[in-house]
């Protein structure tokens, strides 16, 4: 790739990550509008990236990477893994409840993808607190975990009347995070105990 064609796909990036900075969903970006913005022609953004939605997950997975990298979660070296579990899902609520827009552009894609980007991330986590479960236990409880986690952050509003929570007061957010978290885990501990 020669330096133009590079600063191109750059600009295109950096058109579309401003987009979603600026507030607006997948549904609402078009990839003429990404194109204007950036100041190249409309086929160049499929040519670098096949597709709006491939070029949307590429930018909301890099805001992403940031966000959880200034959140840190895994940094509790020392603390045992279902301390490191709840500190990462609470620190991952707190960023998608912060930056609402991007993240839910990620959950949407994530979920399309079946949530297998985010139950790796906890996989490693259930391993440690679940000894004795096989990897086909152990996916089923990272689904159990993730899905409503990500489904919660897309609508706070619903869950919260089904729930009896305000999802947007951070303390009683962390306390139904806690529940779930002992709900997907109940009766599995004591197993391994």
């Amino acid at each position: 790739m020669n330096l133009d064609e590079t600063r191109a796909k750059d600009k295109i990036f950096q058109a579309a990550m401003e987009l979603v900075i600026e507030g607006k969903n997948d549904q609402q970006i078009t990839t003429r509008e990404i194109a204007s913005k950036a100041g190249v022609n409309l086929a160049l953004v499929n040519y670098y990236y096949q597709s709006k939605e491939n070029l949307l997950s590429q930018v909301v997975g890099t805001m992403m990477g940031d966000i959880i990298e200034k959140s840190n979660p895994n940094s509790h070296t020392g603390t045992d893994a279902q301390t490191r579990l709840r500190s990462m899902l609470f620190s991952t609520a707190d960023a998608a409840f912060k930056y609402r827009n991007i993240c839910k552009i990620a959950i949407s894609l994530e979920l399309k993808s079946g949530c297998e980007s985010s139950c790796k991330l906890v996989m490693p986590l259930l391993k440690e607190i679940l000894t004795e479960c096989d990897e086909s236990d152990l996916n089923i409880i990272a689904l159990q975990l993730m899905i409503p986690f990500h489904h919660i952050v897309l609508e706070p509003e619903l869950y919260s009347r089904y729930l009896d929570t305000d999802f947007f007061d951070e303390k009683l957010r962390k306390q139904k995070i806690d529940q779930m978290i002992n709900c997907a885990l109940s009766g599995r501990i004591k197993e391994v105990e």
